[in-house]
C-alpha cells in the first residue's frame, strides 16, 4: 500500500502541483495502526506532523459528532426542533418545524450561504469574520417553512447547527469541541481558535494562482461549519477512531456519525451520516469521506472502516472551480481533490486492502 502512495506521489504532475512555490502538501495514511506522513519540502516528518492547517469543511463532520455525544449525554435529541433551542422562534414556521437532524444532513432546505451574509462582509477575502449573532437570528428569523426534503449542501445550515448546540452547552463551539471532542480523542493541536502558547505552527496560506490570503475567521454562528484548524497527526487520530471500537470514549456516537441518516442515491450505497459522506466501493465495503476548503487552504479526509485505512490531505493551497470540477468531468488540473481521486482509487480497492 505504501508503494502505491509513493508511486502516485512520483508522478510528474503531482509533484509539479506539490512542488509549487509557497505550497506546503502533507498526506497521512494510516491502516490498521501503522502511519506514514508525507510532505513536500520537508524532511522531518515529524516537524510535518505539528503543521497547522485550516481544514475547513471536514469541521461539518467534528460538528455532526457534537451532535450525536449530546444526544447520547441526553442534552438534546436529533429531532428537537430548532425552536426548542430559541424561545423567540417557537412561532416561526421553518424553526419549528426544522430538526438538527435535517441542519446535520443538508435536508433543512436552506441555501448554500445565509442571505444577508454580504450586508456583514467587511473584507471580502474573509467572508464570516463578522457575521455576528444578530445577524444569525435575523436569517433565521425571516424564513419560510420547506416542502422538500431534498439533500442541498449549506454551510448556513451547519453552522446554525454548530451555534445552536454551543448555545444549549452554555459555551463557545470551540470549548465544547475541547472538551467534548477533542481532549477526549487526544487531539492535543486541534482548536477553532488557537492559544497564544500553542505549539503548532500555522502555516501561511495562498490562493490557487499562489497570491498570499489572509485566514479565515469565524465567529460562533457559521464555526460549525468550517473553522477547525488540525494537523495530519490530530486528524490521522480523529479517522482512526472509527474502528478502534474500545479505544475512543465514544464508540456509539461515532456509529452514529457513520451510519446512513439519509440517503442521496441509495441503489449505489451514496448517503450522508451526521457530516460524513459515504458510498459503497465494489467489494461492498464503505468509505466515508469529505472534503474542504477556504480561500487559502484545501482539504480532504476519508476513511475505511471495513478495511481500517484513512487519508489525510492537507494543503495551505486553496482551489478553484476548475480543480473541483476536474475529478468528475476527466480534467487533467491537479488539485487537493483530483488526488484524492487517485489515492481513494488505488489505496481504498480490495486489491490493497
Amino acid at each position: 500500500m505504501i508503494s502505491q502512495l509513493k508511486d502516485i506521489l512520483a508522478t510528474k504532475r503531482v509533484q509539479r502541483w506539490a512542488e509549487r512555490p509557497n505550497h506546503q502538501l502533507t498526506i497521512g495514511l494510516v491502516r490498521h495502526s501503522a502511519r506514514t506522513i508525507w510532505t513536500s519540502g520537508q524532511s522531518s516528518v515529524v516537524d510535518a506532523s505539528h503543521f497547522l492547517y485550516e481544514i475547513g469543511s471536514i469541521s461539518k463532520t467534528i460538528t455532526g459528532l457534537l451532535l450525536a455525544i449530546g444526544e447520547q449525554n441526553g442534552v438534546w435529541h436529533r429531532s428537537d426542533p430548532l425552536s426548542d433551542f430559541v424561545p423567540e422562534w417557537s412561532t416561526n414556521p421553518f424553526a419549528s418545524q426544522t430538526s438538527l437532524l435535517q441542519l446535520a444532513t443538508h435536508t433543512a432546505g436552506l441555501p448554500r450561504l445565509p442571505t444577508n451574509l454580504k450586508s456583514s462582509i467587511i473584507n471580502k477575502m474573509n467572508p464570516y469574520a463578522n457575521y455576528k449573532d444578530d445577524d444569525l437570528f435575523s436569517a433565521v428569523s425571516a424564513e419560510s417553512a420547506k416542502n422538500s426534503i431534498k439533500h442541498s449542501y449549506s454551510n448556513y445550515g451547519f453552522g446554525l447547527l454548530g451555534w445552536l448546540l454551543a448555545r444549549r452547552l452554555g459555551v463557545s463551539l470551540d470549548a465544547a469541541l475541547q472538551e467534548l471532542v477533542f481532549k477526549p480523542l487526544g487531539m492535543v493541536d486541534t482548536a477553532l481558535v488557537l492559544p497564544e502558547n500553542h505549539r503548532g505552527h500555522l502555516l501561511p496560506v495562498f490562493n490557487a494562482k499562489g497570491k498570499s490570503v489572509p485566514h479565515w475567521d469565524f465567529q460562533d454562528t457559521v464555526a460549525g461549519a468550517g473553522a477547525v484548524r488540525s494537523t495530519v497527526s490530530d486528524m490521522l487520530t480523529y479517522v482512526e477512531a472509527h474502528w478502534k471500537d474500545l479505544a475512543p470514549p465514544f464508540p456509539a456516537a461515532l456509529e452514529e456519525c457513520r451510519k446512513a441518516q439519509h440517503d442521496i442515491l441509495k441503489s449505489r450505497g451514496i448517503g450522508i451520516g451526521l457530516g460524513w459522506m459515504f458510498y459503497r466501493e465494489k467489494d461492498g465495503s464503505t468509505t466515508h469521506w469529505h472534503n474542504g476548503g477556504t480561500y487559502g487552504s484545501s482539504s480532504f479526509a476519508a476513511f475505511n472502516r471495513d478495511k481500517q485505512i484513512g487519508l489525510i490531505i492537507l494543503s495551505n493551497n486553496g482551489g478553484d472551480i476548475w480543480g473541483q470540477l476536474a475529478p468528475l468531468i476527466g480534467i487533467r488540473k491537479m488539485s487537493v481533490d483530483s488526488l484524492a481521486a487517485l489515492l481513494t482509487k488505488k489505496l481504498f480497492t480490495a486489491e490493497f486492502s
